[in-house]
């Protein structure tokens, strides 16, 4: 409800909400996030020139908060400083997190350095043809437990792989956005922990 306030006159004003606690904005804010998922599924063929941003380059990135890859030699993989940057710090711990622009439109590599180690990393948008489209059926068939070369072999690669090493834990999620049976958007992501899947979800799939 929007509140009345009074000056120093007595005139009645109603003060009228900031607009990020107006519904609408939120509701912008879903359709912008919908809008860049699809772009990322979508495998357009739009290329920028001269970009180093590829799954062979993301395999180079070493994760540990002691020994990973610095910010120097990411910049230095990539050819190129992060078209985005951003640093946090909580509990006297300093997080930074650099994202370059791939080759494919709605693409992008991204590293997040603890310590100016990198400690985790996610690729996305990487272009997969596949034969013939993933259905709700078939991911209801994904098992726990199953290895990635038993995914691979009946999925094929995945558009998307995000890798994570904190306390010497290592986990890794494969995001499959391409060649879905669904609605605009429709994915499914699983978690693998030890080589094995432990979690999988999926999103408008049918």
């Amino acid at each position: 409800m929007a509140k009345k306030i009074k000056d120093a006159n007595g005139n009645t004003y109603v003060q009228k909400k900031p607009f990020y606690k107006r519904i609408w904005f939120w509701l912008l804010v879903i359709v912008v996030i919908i809008g860049v998922g699809g772009a990322m599924g979508s495998g357009s063929s739009s290329k920028k020139s001269g970009s180093k941003v590829t799954y062979a380059n993301y395999k180079k990135i070493n994760l540990s908060k002691d020994n990973g890859t610095t910010k120097e030699e990411a910049n230095k993989l990539f050819g190129k400083k992060p078209s985005t940057t951003s640093t946090d710090e909580l509990e006297g711990v300093k997080t930074d997190t650099e994202t370059w622009d791939g080759a494919i439109v709605g693409s992008s590599l991204t590293i997040g350095f603890e310590d100016g180690h990198a400690v985790n990393k996610v690729i996305d948008g990487l272009k997969v043809n596949r034969k013939h489209k993933i259905t709700l059926a078939d991911y209801d068939t994904i098992q726990n437990g199953q290895t990635k070369k038993e995914i691979l072999d009946k999925f094929g690669k995945p558009n998307g792989y995000s890798h994570t090493n904190i306390l010497g834990k290592n986990s890794e999620t494969w995001s499959y956005t391409s060649g879905i049976k669904g609605d605009s958007g429709a994915n499914f992501v699983l978690t693998f922990d030890d080589g094995v899947v432990t979690v999988k979800t999926q999103t408008s799939m049918k």
